[in-house]
């Protein structure tokens, strides 16, 4: 395992962990639909995921927290469903990987959701800085050989990574998910995410940010519009942005290159999400915006 040095200072965050926010609305959105991108580059002969903050795996959730309002909401309700849709594929994956009976109480990560779509035609590499973080991680994953752990900043490599990824693979997947613990991330991520793009020509890139309000989500995507980033928003808001709170209102994730019928499967998962997880009945809004 290698630390690189880097200019980029969005992972120095000490007080951070996911486990506070792990099965929330924000990962409910963002594994619906990373789980739909990824089922469909499975096929491929060979498939390159990297993650650039992969966090430990596997979350355990207490009897409260915020998962009450994203997978709390869904687990049950879709326990004996024979739906054949984005939300339910992504919610049975959920109840597999994790566990509960009633209520979940583990709830799978990213790295978890991808090795399992992906199957033994991928190759994934999984950055994360922490190293308390990076050897839960380890422990879950220590018997796969598809997987490769970097101890890094995966956002400063994020132009190698992304390189590396689309050398000899046949699709590449690249999930950009930093934590926006400070105001600097807002432009941190979106330079990084040029630089990055500015070489790569095949790779499909998830970038996931959240929403508290649109000032600074929309000023990160004019940015990147810009800078000639091609991308398409899909933005989910399940508590209207005029209630100010600590946890998220919604969240949304850049796509660029998205696999074909992806979007389409998205837009079709917003209102289920959106209803089952609106805390203010019916109140919910989706936003999807492409440019090139």
């Amino acid at each position: 395992m290698t630390t690189p040095r880097s200019r980029y200072r969005i992972d120095d965050t000490r007080d951070y962990s996911h486990r506070f926010h792990a099965g929330n609305v924000g990962d409910v959105w963002k594994h619906c639909v990373l789980v739909e991108i990824l089922r469909r580059v499975a096929a491929a002969r060979r498939v390159a995921y990297v993650e650039t903050h992969a966090g430990e795996g596997f979350y355990p959730l207490g009897p409260t927290g915020e998962w009450s309002e994203g997978i709390g909401r869904l687990w049950a309700s879709f326990e004996t469903t024979t739906r054949d849709d984005a939300v339910a594929r992504y919610v049975a994956l959920c109840r597999r990987l994790g566990a509960g009976g009633e209520r979940p109480t583990r709830y799978p990560g990213s790295p978890a959701l991808a090795r399992d779509v992906l199957g033994a035609n991928a190759e994934l590499t999984l950055w994360e800085r922490d190293n308390t973080t990076l050897a839960r991680l380890a422990e879950h994953t220590k018997s796969d050989s598809r997987v490769r752990l970097v101890c890094g900043d995966g956002l400063a490599a994020l132009g190698g990574a992304i390189h590396g990824a689309e050398a000899g693979a046949d699709a590449q997947v690249v999930l950009v998910d930093p934590p926006y613990t400070q105001k600097a991330d807002w432009t941190l991520v979106p330079d990084a995410l040029v630089r990055a793009l500015r070489h790569s020509r095949r790779a499909c890139v998830v970038l996931w940010y959240p929403v508290k309000s649109l000032t600074r989500p929309n000023a990160m995507i004019a940015k990147l519009a810009a800078a000639g980033v091609p991308g398409t928003i899909a933005e989910l808001v399940t508590t209207p942005l005029e209630h100010q709170r600590q946890r998220l209102n919604g969240s949304g994730l850049l796509l660029v290159r998205p696999p074909d019928g992806a979007l389409e499967a998205i837009s079709a998962a917003a209102p289920v999400i959106g209803e089952r997880c609106a805390t203010h009945a019916g109140a919910w809004s989706a936003r999807m915006q492409a440019w090139t």
